[in-house]
């Protein structure tokens, strides 16, 4: 009964995150005018990363973005990732917010 609870709850703490997702994706969206996924290729776009890659010296900013850009195309079918690769990517992800939340202090 207790992995039950403990499933549950990490169920609500997981629903509460995608709230928060979908909250941050329709703000890029009003904030942009245009849909989330085209902010996306814009920002991913290869013009985009080259010019972020070429500045001197490349920021923590464009470094972040690389590696979020790597592990985006894994995020598509999370139900197709391991245990393992999903408990990776997301110490990858952490650690890149954390590295720029530094940053910024």
């Amino acid at each position: 009964m207790e992995a039950e609870e403990t499933t549950l709850k990490l169920i609500a703490e997981m629903m509460r995150s995608f709230s928060q997702i979908l909250k941050a994706a329709t703000e890029i969206e009003e904030a942009g005018g245009q849909p989330f996924d085209e902010v996306l290729k814009k920002l991913f776009s290869p013009e985009k990363l080259a010019e972020m890659r070429n500045r001197p010296p490349p920021d923590l900013y464009a470094a972040s973005l690389f590696k979020l850009a790597s592990v985006a195309p894994k995020l598509q079918n999370l139900q197709a990732l391991t245990t393992e690769e999903k408990k990776k990517i997301s110490n990858e992800i952490a650690e890149i917010m954390a590295k720029t939340a530094a940053s910024k202090q």
